[in-house]
């Protein structure tokens, strides 16, 4: 067992991993030979058929009514020119909404024209519903109001949206009452919360300011002490 473990090789004696390994050697075909372009001439019949192939059953999935349509292509591009004034009676004779003003297309422009499986009529159109007069919900107001109840004893309708004037004109809805608050006057703006809060900056006073202040503080001190311990019993008795 020890002797198959030894490996007595030199290391500049032992060959490269794979070096005994015998491959089979590839056949590479240029491009421009014969065999390639008989490939090609062979393959691309079948690919653009199958293409067709597969675009044919997704239009007859996705678009039955599509097929009939394209077919009728050809017969209307060999029919005559004597077929002309009959589309021209036919043009001159469609029919005019009376609400929208637009023409109104029969059966079967409608059933060429869309592609939809289901048809709409012309008075589902989004222009004939544009053109009809709607009905307006009736007015928020509470019928018990008192000011509703005197307005409406001069005539005057909440659910007509009209103004509030005899003949219709001013304002269409009533002043929405706001609830008062504070206890200021009616006008009364307040200053902003920055104006308010905006201090006056300190003044700087000499020697003789503050003898002046030190003494108007004095004389108010001395005001407000007589008049809250003035007894008039003692000024009385001592006859001041």
């Amino acid at each position: 067992m020890e002797d198959e473990d030894t490996y007595e090789i030199p290391l500049q004696d032992q060959r490269v991993f794979g070096a005994g390994i015998k491959r089979k050697r590839v056949q590479f075909v240029p491009s421009t030979s014969a065999s390639s372009s008989t490939l090609e001439s062979i393959s691309n019949p079948s690919s653009t058929s199958s293409a067709k192939s597969i675009s044919d059953l997704y239009l007859r999935l996705v678009l039955p009514q599509e097929k009939p349509h394209a077919e009728s292509i050809p017969a209307a591009t060999a029919s005559p020119s004597s077929d002309l004034p009959d589309t021209q009676d036919g043009a001159q004779e469609a029919q005019v909404c009376e609400v929208c003003k637009l023409p109104i297309n029969s059966d079967s422009d409608a059933a060429t024209s869309s592609s939809a499986s289901k048809l709409r009529p012309h008075e589902a159109s989004l222009a004939h519903q544009v053109c009809l007069t709607h009905s307006h919900p009736p007015s928020h107001l509470d019928r018990n109001r008192k000011g509703l109840a005197y307005l409406s004893s001069y005539g005057w309708d909440p659910d007509a949206r009209q103004g509030l004037g005899t003949n219709g004109q001013g304002i269409q809805f009533p002043v929405k009452m706001k609830p008062k608050d504070d206890k200021l006057g009616i006008g009364v703006v307040l200053p902003k919360e920055g104006e308010r809060k905006k201090k006056e900056k300190p003044e700087k006073l000499d020697a003789g300011k503050v003898r002046k202040l030190y003494e108007k503080d004095k004389k108010r001190a001395e005001k407000l002490r007589e008049m809250f311990y003035r007894n008039d019993d003692v000024e009385r008795y001592l006859g001041t």
